[in-house]
């Protein structure tokens, strides 16, 4: 077991769900205008509920996008402005990225409190520097953290062919749906992933057919799809210690 430790700095960091017939599915990097809307789609057909964690380089871009995303009862949260390792860029520039993201999206729901927090790569959630930064940006914010993941980043850079597209987002699918944390878990995807690997003809339909495959499977299970709730109570040690 790791533990790291803190002078009182960690926030809440959320990693599975408390009721175990519901799972949250977790969208970063969104808004993008070629996958987005059959996303919410198909989010609609299966009734689901999803939490998009958005970028704003790409929701500046599409703005009506995040207003019908909030308008169909997804959670929207900043996922900083630019793609970068915040978690290795200055406090300043940190809280600045993620104010300028969440200014963007403040235009269509209210701020939300507590405000929950993944920044890209999920980078600093066990560096408490950056725990105390986001804890000045946002009093009470806590981390997201995930269980499974369509590990999506990967998947496009094995496709040659767009009859790949299926069996190579179901592979991927099974493995999630196996995964002894898919009960109560976080599970993680991206609207079409943010980075320099090869495939990229191929992210949007692989950003589609993750989503429906993903929604079929959990649908065949019993499991409904949830937006992120608050974090719990934090315990007071916790603080101190991040296990």
């Amino acid at each position: 077991m790791r533990i790291s430790w803190s002078l009182g700095h960690w926030r809440p960091v959320l990693r599975h769900l408390d009721d175990p017939t519901s799972v949250a599915l977790t969208v970063d990097d969104a808004p993008m205008p070629d996958t987005m809307p059959e996303m919410l789609d198909l989010l609609d057909r299966f009734g689901a509920k999803a939490t998009f964690f958005m970028s704003g380089c790409r929701a500046v871009h599409a703005d009506a996008l995040v207003a019908e995303t909030v308008r169909r009862g997804h959670a929207v949260y900043a996922h900083g402005w630019d793609h970068v390792r915040l978690d290795r860029e200055s406090p300043a520039r940190l809280m600045e990225d993620m104010e300028r993201c969440e200014a963007l999206l403040a235009r269509h729901r209210p701020t939300p409190s507590p405000y929950l927090v993944r920044l890209p790569y999920n980078g600093g959630w066990r560096n408490a520097s950056v725990h105390r930064t986001l804890a000045r940006w946002r009093p009470g914010c806590a981390v997201v953290h995930w269980g499974p993941s369509t590990e999506d980043h990967l998947i496009p850079t094995r496709i040659e062919r767009p009859e790949d597209v299926e069996p190579q987002c179901r592979r991927e699918v099974e493995r999630m749906l196996n995964d002894p944390r898919l009960p109560g878990g976080i599970l993680l995807m991206h609207d079409q992933p943010i980075n320099e690997r090869p495939g990229g003809p191929f992210k949007p339909a692989v950003t589609v057919t993750l989503m429906r495959l993903l929604l079929e499977g959990l649908t065949a299970r019993g499991l409904k799809s949830v937006v992120l709730p608050p974090p719990p109570p934090q315990a007071w040690w916790r603080r101190f210690a991040l296990v």
